[in-house]
């Protein structure tokens, strides 16, 4: 039976940051946590005009280390639940956090997976890890006096990420409003930025989420020709600095595509991630359309918006099937 919770009070799980309502409130007002005896499976609601669209934060959480079939049978529930009572006319592409172990039936189904890294409060053995290739240039950016500190910059900070997605072609920015509640209500206990810095000039920055026991690279940004090696001691600092004050021995990079085709931008952008020595770990996202006119009409809008702007846009789960070189073919 599956029950939908909109407190995270009645909730009598600890839940993982992407599941926890002071994040799931940053991105949307509407969100809430899809519970059985089994599992619970937090999501945010957007509404745009009449569409109504549902984005999960997390994989299904599993309370009772319960086995594969069951959470199908959770899933398809979830399924028939949200159709059932009319909740939204489609599942659009979860986050990138969400990494799940299976899906349901009827599902839009593609893998997806995330390159993750342990952490600890040794610099030097963290070095280690990083291929001799980059090692060299992490060596040089400390020789060259690069300085990482913490930042409460954030509007520094915003406009160097989004100065980078832009760079990079990405069709949709961090919205402003959201970066400030979630600034407003996550740090310090939650969010950290880091910056580096050459010669009173800004390489790169970083933008950390975090829990109790792993950190997660949410944003991050640079100019476009940072000086070598600066951002991997970027992340190298935020790493024994998380690990030293925070007691975390977990860096996740957020979202992968594990087959992506290397001649791709994006491929520089993993390599880069699993240079730190860091492993993917693989699974599936999926989505599922209850209302398909209603999902044309909304990626129709989509795109004359996004003209208006300059910006072709693709659909995001379309965009990784073009990234990888099986198109995430399950």
């Amino acid at each position: 039976m599956i029950a939908l919770i909109k407190n995270e009070n009645e909730i009598d799980s600890i839940l993982p940051f992407f599941a926890q309502e002071k994040y799931l409130e940053t991105k949307s007002s509407i969100y809430g946590w899809f519970v059985s005896e089994e599992f619970i499976l937090p999501f945010v609601l957007f509404t745009t005009y009449i569409f109504k669209r549902i984005v999960f934060t997390t994989e299904p959480i599993n309370k009772n280390n319960s086995s594969i079939e069951e959470e199908i049978a959770f899933l398809d529930h979830m399924q028939n639940y949200i159709k059932k009572n009319n909740i939204c006319d489609f599942i659009h592409k979860p986050q990138p956090s969400a990494i799940f172990r299976t899906y349901p039936k009827n599902a839009n189904v593609f893998k997806w997976g995330t390159f993750q890294l342990p952490i600890n409060n040794d610099f030097d053995d963290m070095l280690t890890r990083v291929s001799s290739s980059q090692r060299k240039y992490v060596r040089h950016a400390i020789r060259d006096n690069i300085t990482i500190t913490k930042t409460d910059d954030f509007e520094e900070v915003y406009a160097l990420c989004n100065e980078t997605l832009s760079r990079q072609k990405i069709q949709l920015l961090i919205d402003k409003k959201e970066f400030a509640h979630q600034y407003k209500n996550l740090h310090p206990q939650n969010m950290i930025m880091f910056k580096a810095t050459f010669e009173n000039e800004v390489q790169g920055v970083l933008v950390i989420f975090f829990d109790d026991k792993t950190a997660f690279a949410e944003y991050a940004g640079s100019i476009p020709r940072p000086k070598n090696g600066c951002l991997k001691l970027l992340h190298l600092y935020a790493m024994q600095y998380l690990a030293q004050n925070h007691n975390l021995t977990n860096f996740d990079f957020v979202g992968a595509v594990p087959d992506i085709k290397e001649d791709s931008k994006e491929a520089g952008i993993q390599k880069f991630k699993r240079e730190f020595g860091a492993e993917i770990k693989e699974g599936y996202q999926f989505t599922v359309t209850f209302k398909p006119i209603k999902y044309y009409l909304f990626t129709l809008f989509l795109k004359m918006r996004l003209m208006l702007k300059g910006v072709t846009y693709v659909d995001p789960v379309e965009r990784d099937r073009r990234l990888s070189k099986s198109r995430l073919k399950v």
